[in-house]
């Protein structure tokens, strides 16, 4: 009997960190800016799955999150470009960008009085980890839906990629891209 008790205490104890978790899942289309010494350039990444969990922490809730973008879905409406993009990001070999919040408080991610809020996003990209400061805004919520725009800036150097040249190196990407996405996400049915 008292190793069932054991057995029990433990699965419960387990289980501590997940009560009162609440998960929720969406699907966003990310943009992204990037500049070069000639001319400008948008793309997008459709459909880019998220999944977050909202748990409680010590000073109120934390949210962690987790999404994965492909980089061959990157696209730029260009053909050459995106090629040389795929090649930057060394597709052949990593195949996603990875993307994670982990115990981000709720309170720093929208603060009162309709102030933006700040999430740090961590980024697995081409096998170098950094974190990018994401900005919170234009956040609308209800008991089952959550939505926001979240962007940030991404610095080519800090994870160790060789931006594109064409024309002899005349012709270059700038260092930092700018990414934007519109962020829907719906509670997961219990």
């Amino acid at each position: 009997m008292q190793s069932g008790r054991s057995s029990l205490s433990l699965v419960f104890l387990l289980s501590l960190p997940l009560y009162g978790a609440e998960v929720w899942t969406g699907v966003t289309d990310v943009k992204f800016r990037g500049y070069s010494t000639l001319d400008d350039f948008d793309g997008t990444v459709r459909g880019v799955p998220l999944n977050v969990t909202v748990r409680r922490g010590p000073n109120g809730r934390l949210v962690d999150a987790t999404s994965s973008v492909k980089v061959k879905e990157m696209n730029t409406a260009d053909s050459k470009r995106d090629a040389n993009m795929m090649t930057m990001f060394k597709e052949a070999q990593f195949h996603l960008i990875k993307v994670e919040v982990s115990g981000a408080e709720e309170r720093v991610l929208k603060p009162q009085l309709g102030k933006p809020g700040s999430m740090p996003v961590k980024l697995t990209i081409a096998g170098t980890r950094g974190t990018a400061n994401g900005i919170v805004t234009n956040v609308s919520e209800s008991p089952e839906k959550v939505e926001f725009d979240l962007a940030f800036p991404v610095s080519l150097k800090a994870f160790n990629l060789d931006p594109p040249k064409v024309i002899g190196g005349l012709v270059k990407v700038r260092d930092n891209v700018d990414v934007t996405a519109h962020v829907v996400l719906k509670k997961a049915v219990e």
